[in-house]
């Protein structure tokens, strides 16, 4: 698993916990156990030495320059907004080991940060996906990663979007492995 490293978009409470985004994705985010897949993805990565790389989107209004570029659903609806709970990490997700995302104000996970530099920092050729929602920021930050010659695999049980449809949907435009086919590889890899 040299040169690889596991990306997680958007593991926020504001996608996992209550409110419009949650119930928006709720149906297919119980159905494929997003949340728990990536737990034990990311239990599995972290004890092999597999980065993790954090990409929340956090807005805050003191840097209005970066807020105003900032999609408006996400300014209107308040949920991403420094300080508030519903941009946290989702629970269990985040280890103070994690390489974390800074600068991000856009849908695509590279607009305005820092995430370019450091795949390229920690010599990350493949980026393994995961996060929310699969039609947005998840598919928007793949194809991003994909004109900068990276390998992408967008790990199909740990995202989710509003209807399985539409998660097919983008599934079939992408590489895609399982949470467990996953977990597999990062065991028998020799590091």
């Amino acid at each position: 698993m040299k040169n690889k490293a596991i990306l997680l978009i958007e593991f926020q409470k504001t996608w996992t916990e209550k409110g419009i985004f949650f119930k928006m994705i709720k149906k297919e985010l119980m159905l494929r156990n997003v949340v728990e897949n990536t737990k034990n993805v990311i239990s599995v990565a972290r004890s092999r030495g597999v980065k993790i790389i954090q990409a929340p989107l956090i807005l805050d209004k003191i840097d209005k320059e970066r807020y105003k570029k900032t999609p408006f659903p996400a300014r209107f609806l308040k949920r991403f907004t420094k300080g508030n709970w519903k941009s946290e990490f989702t629970d269990g997700i985040y280890k103070s080991s994690d390489i974390v995302v800074k600068g991000r104000y856009g849908f695509d996970a590279l607009e305005g940060s820092n995430l370019e530099k450091l795949l390229k920092e920690n010599i990350i050729k493949t980026v393994f996906v995961c996060g929310f929602t699969t039609d947005h920021c998840v598919k928007e930050t793949m194809n991003s990663l994909i004109n900068k010659e990276f390998n992408c695999i967008l790990v199909s049980d740990c995202t989710a979007t509003r209807s399985n449809k539409l998660q097919m949907k983008i599934e079939n435009k992408f590489e895609i492995i399982s949470s467990k086919q996953l977990i597999t590889d990062i065991l028998n890899s020799d590091g």
